[in-house]
């Protein structure tokens, strides 16, 4: 296989982390320490939404009580597997172009943001613009090499590709770019509570690195608002965004507002997630009363039943009162 980023060497690196280690390591590890993982895997999604939705990790030692039976070695092998590292995908030498942006970084960035006092700062300007897109191109073009829900737009992706390969160039400054520092305070095990992952949606795309969220979007015109769960501001987004800037800025959200941004969103996507399983099993027990797919303007007034104007609600239910109100729901229908 020959190398994602020269097109030209083989690709004979193995344990290349598409998301920089020492930026997700500390949320990755159990206690937030430094240690490499023993291993273990993410997962977000959960078939029946009303288990408890959080991001597990599961190690070799609980992966069989997690099952509940004797894990194959498939299962396995992915749980000793190190997240967000792939093997034989980029070379060697390639390898040391992004470990040097990414040492630059660490050294010259990092400790401004992460451990520093930002008591009352909302942004922080840093003259070193192109040493800081280039690190999150470089989080941004691998995540998209790596992660097939990760779709970037193939122009975007060949763009960056030929900006990490070739170094600074006239363009580099030209996509519009957000970088969100989430504060974390409390201690190594803090860095827990925050996410490591990306969305499938495109402008902007959005990466979760731990403390750091990016968000890229193809081109100027590409440029739009999503508040997505309070991670941005309407009224301060302009500043957020770099784009063609001289100096480059990073937003800052307090440690509260970090909290309440990582709750809000895992509140969300649960909420998306329970209604989408909700329909799904409607569709399927109305399948087997009535042998067809319910009307649509009957499976909404099933849901409407439910959550009314405020889709939220649903997560007031109980798994038994949800069969309980869909039993019953369908009675009503054969009755009539």
């Amino acid at each position: 296989m020959i190398c994602a980023l020269c097109h030209e060497k083989e690709a004979n690196k193995k344990n290349t982390h598409y998301l920089s280690d020492g930026i997700i390591r500390k949320c990755l590890n159990i206690g937030g320490t430094n240690e490499r993982e023993r291993g273990f895997y993410f997962d977000i999604s959960n078939e029946n939404p009303f288990v408890e939705f959080n991001f597990q990790r599961i190690d070799e030692v609980n992966l069989e009580k997690a099952l509940g039976r004797t894990p194959n070695e498939e299962e396995l092998e992915n749980a000793r597997q190190i997240p967000f590292s792939v093997d034989y995908v980029f070379c060697d030498t390639c390898e040391k172009k992004f470990t040097k942006f990414e040492s630059d970084f660490s050294l010259a960035i990092l400790p401004k943001l992460r451990g520093a006092d930002l008591n009352g700062i909302e942004y922080l300007t840093f003259k070193e613009a192109s040493l800081i897109r280039m690190f999150f191109y470089i989080q941004v073009w691998r995540n998209s090499i790596c992660e097939e829900v990760f779709n970037l737009k193939k122009e975007t992706q060949e763009e960056l590709r030929l900006i990490i390969l070739n170094g600074e160039t006239e363009s580099i400054n030209h996509f519009p770019l957000v970088i969100t520092y989430l504060e974390t305070l409390g201690g190594d095990n803090a860095f827990t509570e925050n996410y490591v992952g990306s969305t499938s949606d495109k402008n902007p795309y959005i990466i979760f690195m731990n403390d750091f969220v990016v968000q890229i979007f193809d081109d100027k015109q590409s440029v739009n608002f999503e508040e997505f769960y309070g991670l941005n501001n309407k009224e301060d987004f302009g500043k957020s965004l770099n784009i063609n800037e001289k100096e480059f800025a990073i937003k800052i959200l307090t440690n509260d507002t970090r909290k309440a941004l990582l709750y809000s969103i895992i509140r969300g996507e649960k909420v998306k997630q329970t209604l989408s399983f909700l329909e799904k099993s409607f569709d399927l027990i109305w399948q087997r009363v009535f042998y067809s797919f319910p009307p649509k303007q009957i499976k909404a007034e099933y849901l409407s039943g439910i959550v009314g104007n405020d889709d939220s609600t649903v997560l007031k239910f109980s798994q038994d009162q949800i069969v309980a109100y869909t039993e019953q729901f369908i009675w009503n229908r054969i009755r009539r």
